[in-house]
C-alpha cells in the first residue's frame, strides 16, 4: 500500500499504524493548542511599605491583597505578592515588642493581637522582607520579627530584585 504525504509517495506496509500516528499527531496538536489557550497567567505585585499608619496598611496592603487574590483567582489566574518593609513601618512587623526599641509603646502593644491577625492573613501567600540596614540603624534584632518576615540586605536591593523578577511596583507611604 502507498500513501501520499506532503506530496511524497510513502510506502506503508500497515495502514493502521499510519492512521494511528496521524491521529496521535492531531491529538497532540489539539492538546498543545488547548493548553496554550487555557493556561493561567501569573501576576506579580510588589508593595513598597514605608508608612506607620496602620489604617493605610490595612486599606492599601492587606485589603488590597485580599481583593486582588480573589479577582485573579476568579479569572483563573494566580497572584504572587511581595512586601518590602522600611521607613516607619518596622514596628508593625515585630512580634516580640518587649525586646525591641518599641517596648514602651503602649498603643502598639495593645493593638498587637489584632494587627497579628491582619499580617498573618496577607502573609499567608506573600513574601515579606524588611530592610536589614534600617533594622541595624534602629537596633532591631531579627529574632524579634514575626516568623514570616525575612530581613533583606536593604530596601533598594529587595526592590531591585523583585522588579527584576517581574513584580509590578506599588508604593505605600
Amino acid at each position: 500500500m502507498v500513501h501520499k504525504l506532503f506530496g511524497l509517495t510513502i510506502p506503508c506496509y500497515n495502514s493502521t499504524i499510519y492512521h494511528k500516528r496521524k491521529q496521535m499527531k492531531r491529538t497532540l496538536w489539539s492538546i498543545l493548542v488547548l493548553f496554550t489557550l487555557t493556561h493561567a497567567q501569573e501576576y506579580k505585585v510588589l508593595f513598597d511599605l514605608q508608612t506607620d499608619d496602620e489604617r493605610t496598611i490595612k486599606a492599601k496592603v492587606a485589603d488590597n491583597i485580599a481583593k486582588l487574590r480573589a479577582y485573579y483567582r476568579q479569572q483563573g489566574d494566580t497572584l504572587k505578592v511581595a512586601v518590602v518593609v522600611s521607613g516607619d513601618a518596622y514596628q508593625f512587623f515585630i512580634e516580640d515588642l518587649a525586646h525591641s526599641p518599641y517596648k514602651n509603646d503602649i498603643q502598639l502593644r495593645q493593638s498587637q493581637s489584632q494587627r497579628t491577625k491582619m499580617l498573618q492573613a496577607f502573609a499567608k501567600d506573600a513574601t515579606i522582607e524588611i530592610c536589614g540596614m534600617g533594622m541595624k540603624h534602629r537596633h532591631i534584632d531579627p529574632k524579634t520579627l514575626y516568623p514570616f518576615v525575612t530581613p533583606a540586605f536593604n530596601r533598594t536591593e529587595a526592590l531591585v530584585r523583585f522588579q527584576h523578577e517581574g513584580y509590578a511596583y506599588i508604593p505605600v507611604e
